[in-house]
């Protein structure tokens, strides 16, 4: 097999390296780990994974959101952990939220609730259940 093969495999993970400026968007179908900084928005289905060198300053939208460094902004996830060298700032919202000790949460946590749905009924099916009723 060479070097470069066409081949992808199922657990890849895109790294943004100690050291290393990002100023923008980032999009991924796959796991990010911010070791450097990030100056905008993150979004993934996946997991976003920022280290204890890791710094965020925008909005991260993912499935899994763990975070050891610094992270400024809104969160969204499915479930969030903020690990003993972890601070985040800002709006969360998630299902899910783990504080470990020494771990930092200054600003709300917002539950995700799920909405109701609401069904209409017509005419029709309305004179239904009133005759239902009067029986």
């Amino acid at each position: 097999m060479g070097l470069f093969s066409s081949r992808s495999t199922a657990a890849s993970l895109s790294i943004i390296a100690k050291g290393c400026r990002v100023t923008g968007n980032i999009e991924s179908d796959q796991s990010i780990q911010i070791d450097g900084f990030v100056s905008g928005n993150i979004f993934t289905e996946a997991e976003v994974i920022v280290t204890p060198t890791g710094r965020v300053q925008g909005d991260i939208n993912a499935g899994l959101v763990l975070i050891n460094g610094l992270v400024e902004g809104t969160c969204q996830g499915g479930e969030v952990s903020i690990q003993p060298k972890g601070k985040f700032k800002g709006t969360m919202q998630t299902q899910h939220l783990t504080i470990e000790k020494g771990g930092l949460l200054i600003g709300e946590n917002r539950e995700v609730v799920e909405s109701e749905k609401v069904t209409l009924i017509s005419k029709n099916e309305t004179a239904d259940i009133e005759e239902k009723k009067a029986v």
